[in-house]
């Protein structure tokens, strides 16, 4: 008789998805997803509200798995509690509200089930795994707003009270896509605007984007290249549903010579006297001719230099022992 009656009024209850319904709830329960995705529980009644907030970055979320601890009462009472989903909830939920008005999208039960997963996709297609031990929900609820609005409501005319305050434990946690975000930011050298240059990412061609780079989870190959500065590599990892921040100093394509002499050396570069010999020079690409002049010895030395390329150009002092008889 209570299986049949229960029957009766979920039938009811589904007839009421055709149009908007005026409804009351005992407690309405907000529960946030935070950024980081930790799941957020609540222990809510059988005729109350739980309206799930997601984050404002949704970008990795595909859907929010809810899953349910069934109290035992429920589970023994077959369909006894309903859950259902609406769209269109006016007014704005509150803790402190308790009336509202909205569209019933879809409605279920908890059977004679001690727990229930309920897996909400945010958008079509998705990754989500649909098996035998969870509910998919086909029809996508309207989160415009940022929430997703979920009522129970008892199922049976029970004048005992007991389906009525039955409590259900229920944590909510975000469902994430199989990726990571890869956010580059390239810094050209000082009192320069960026000049053009090309990304690859594994080895293929990549543009930046704002907000970053969606890419699969693991280590990534990055190079930049460009005629302009030098070419720079870095090898990252990025991990699912995080965002790696990666800012890459381009520098000067113009080649660098490095003096490395002992002190008191004297160097000349094209002719020219050398006073910094401690601070890089930057040369243009070709053949220059160095001379170093220390005591009373001489040594000079031409170096071919190409764009892109850091040079050190070394005197090296050695010391000779033999052994006389």
């Amino acid at each position: 008789m209570a299986r049949l009656l229960a029957t009766l009024l979920l039938s009811s209850l589904m007839a009421a998805r055709a149009g908007a319904e005026m409804f009351k709830v005992r407690q309405t329960w907000m529960l946030s997803i935070p950024a980081d995705g930790t799941p957020q529980s609540v222990t809510a009644q059988a005729d109350d509200a739980i309206v799930i907030s997601l984050p404002e970055d949704k970008g990795f979320i595909e859907g929010v798995e809810i899953l349910f601890k069934v109290p035992p009462e429920v589970a023994q009472w077959i369909d006894s509690v309903s859950w259902a989903f609406y769209n269109g909830v006016k007014p704005e939920p509150t803790e402190n509200r308790t009336d509202y008005r909205g569209k019933r999208t879809t409605v279920g039960t908890f059977g004679d089930l001690l727990s229930l997963d309920i897996k909400v996709p945010l958008a079509k297609p998705n990754s989500i795994k649909q098996d035998a031990y969870s509910v998919y929900i086909d029809d996508i609820p309207d989160f415009k707003n940022g929430k997703i609005f979920l009522r129970l409501q008892p199922a049976v005319r029970d004048s005992s009270g007991i389906i009525g305050n039955s409590r259900f434990d229920i944590t909510v946690k975000p469902i994430y896509i199989n990726r990571g975000r890869l956010n580059i930011t390239l810094v050209p050298p000082e009192g320069e605007a960026l000049k053009d240059t090309e990304l690859f990412i594994d080895g293929q061609e990549s543009r930046l984007t704002p907000g970053g780079i969606p890419v699969t989870p693991g280590i990534h190959d990055i190079s930049i290249v460009s005629g302009s500065y030098r070419n720079e590599v870095r090898t990252v990892t990025v991990t699912q549903a995080k965002t790696v921040e990666l800012e890459i100093q381009l520098r000067d394509i113009t080649p660098t010579v490095r003096l490395a002499i002992p002190i008191g050396t004297q160097a000349y570069c094209d002719g020219s006297r050398v006073e910094d010999t401690k601070k890089p020079m930057k040369l243009e690409q070709g053949k220059h001719s160095f001379r170093f002049v220390l005591g009373g010895y001489e040594i000079s030395k031409q170096v071919d230099i190409i764009n892109g390329h850091t040079y050190t150009v070394a005197l090296n002092i050695d010391a000779s022992v033999s052994e006389d008889d």
